[in-house]
């Protein structure tokens, strides 16, 4: 357990490994479900998905007022 008023620090490789640690791969996830997955907060995981979106392959796409979901998009070439 961290100590009281530090935060564990969450790097882009732990995001990414919540997406490949699945039984479905394709499934898109919400940021909540990333944050849970991590144990953080969902604006940490929120920034962290920005920033993937912007880095790697990670996509999102908004499907409702305030909504959007993440994945890893799967390649059939």
């Amino acid at each position: 357990m961290s100590p009281p008023g530090r935060e564990v620090q969450y790097t882009e490789s732990d995001v990414i490994e919540v997406f490949k640690d699945r039984d479905d791969y394709a499934e898109p996830l919400t940021a909540s479900e990333v944050a849970d997955r991590l144990g953080c907060s969902r604006r940490t995981a929120l920034n962290k998905l920005h920033s993937l979106e912007d880095e790697t392959d990670i996509t999102s796409k908004k499907v409702g007022g305030r909504s959007r979901v993440w994945w890893i998009p799967v390649r059939t070439d």
